[in-house]
């Protein structure tokens, strides 16, 4: 589970700025929020947040730097065997940021442990690390620390694992993160539950080959299948499945056995065909036929993504895990977005604590869907630096009754075009219900 993540002087990020998943303390809409009373006593965490904010206001920056962190902690090991550079991009709109590290730190909890993992990155160097672990009513703890080629193991850690973790400490090269070298160890304590966590979080940015794939694997598979329907049963967009050819062409030819319908059917259950149906008329327009279409051939982008979208939420809810969207709501209907939110907020349906992070325009959500908390803004100012925000706070808090959407549209809460909204006028935001 996420607790937060923060960058620092990475793409548009020059301060530090952080997203917490961490609810706040009010009670509006209880089901969008997970308890995890195993780390600590009715800690409160979100389901889901919704970034908002101004085309090329950094929404997307900040999904590229959470998937930056992942993809190093997995490759930098293998990498530093062949190169001699960090691939990094520093916040270049300020001379002073060009030259300092870029800073990203991550904080979640595994089996009720809480990890936090912190790491400061040059072109040419691995500046600071660090992996910190904290158990219910303990003290965080150290497991490594490490400055420039400098790394310091908790005695304690080293023992349990008879040795291995010093042992490893030649392979962090200057340009090598020390997780990376552990995680290409078998075994090691804590590490292992680290990898797995990170590895099964799904970061998508645009519906391609490798999710439509992915998604097709997973609907293969039984386990995730149920759920999935039932997200396609709720979507109302005339799915039905190869499963229901079969059923259908059975219940209609009884004489026919289901293990030669199989035999028949052998490719398109391979691959788990999904199709939609559609009525055909005659010119009196009364239903005379339907006809089916494969899903992936003849039907919109919009339903392939819907299809693509639900089989990786099917993933996550079924394994606790985290998945970050960019532009959820592209190419789906407003009403299908609050109906896919909706769900996934579900406890019968998402009862673990499933996260999902997404960058959106669609205003809607913020009627009755989201939590004050679930709101976040990234907004860019003059310099072209971004920053991350909820839009309730101690300091600007949102009292309850009042229109997210109206105060977003206007301007109030932030992530807004102030020459976009100056050109088109006040009275214009003033007239938004």
């Amino acid at each position: 589970m996420l607790v937060n993540f923060s960058v620092t002087n990475y793409l548009s990020f020059r301060e530090k700025q952080t997203l917490s998943l961490v609810a706040d303390s009010f009670k509006e809409l209880p089901d969008n929020l997970f308890i995890r009373r195993g780390y600590s006593e009715d800690e409160k965490f979100l389901k889901s947040v919704a970034i908002y904010g101004h085309n090329s206001h950094g929404k997307s920056n900040l999904l590229k730097a959470f998937k930056y962190l992942q993809e190093s902690i997995f490759s930098s090991f293998t990498r530093g065997q062949f190169a001699d550079d960090i691939t990094i991009e520093p916040f270049k709109l300020n001379t002073s940021t060009l030259s300092e590290p870029s800073t990203f730190e991550l904080c979640i909890i595994v089996n009720s442990i809480k990890f936090r993992y912190k790491v400061a990155l040059t072109r040419t160097a691995v500046m600071q690390e660090g992996l910190y672990y904290s158990q219910p009513k303990v003290r965080e703890n150290y497991l490594f620390e490490r400055a420039a080629q400098e790394i310091r193991v908790s005695r304690q850690w080293n023992k349990d694992n008879h040795g291995r973790i010093e042992a490893v400490l030649p392979f962090a090269k200057p340009t090598v993160l020390f997780l990376s070298v552990l995680l290409s160890q078998q075994g090691v304590t804590y590490i292992q539950e680290i990898g797995r966590w990170l590895r099964d979080n799904q970061i998508i940015s645009d519906i391609n080959f490798r999710e439509l794939h992915a998604a097709r694997t997973i609907y293969s598979n039984p386990d995730y299948r149920s759920l999935i329907l039932k997200f396609i049963e709720i979507g109302d967009l005339g799915f039905t499945s190869i499963f229901d050819k079969l059923d259908k062409i059975y219940q209609a030819k009884p004489s026919f056995e289901m293990g030669f319908l199989k035999i028949a059917f052998e490719k398109e259950i391979r691959d788990f065909e999904l199709y939609t149906i559609h009525p055909v008329f005659n010119e009196s327009k009364k239903m005379v036929d339907k006809i089916e279409f494969e899903l992936l051939k003849n039907e919109s982008a919009g339903s392939i993504k819907y299809f693509t979208i639900v089989c990786l939420l099917a993933h996550a809810i079924r394994h606790s895990q985290l998945i970050l969207i960019d532009e959820l709501d592209s190419r789906l209907h407003s009403l299908l977005l609050e109906m896919l939110i909706a769900a996934f907020h579900r406890p019968e349906i998402n009862p673990l604590g499933a996260q999902l992070i997404f960058t959106t325009h669609n205003t809607q959500l913020l009627g009755d869907r989201l939590r004050r908390d679930q709101m976040v803004i990234v907004e860019k100012n003059e310099w072209g630096e971004s920053s991350v925000f909820r839009s309730h706070t101690v300091e600007n808090p949102i009292k309850i009754g009042k229109s997210l959407e109206r105060e977003y549209r206007k301007g109030t809460l932030g992530g807004v075009s102030k020459k976009i909204k100056k050109n088109l006028g006040p009275s214009l935001f003033d007239e938004i219900d």
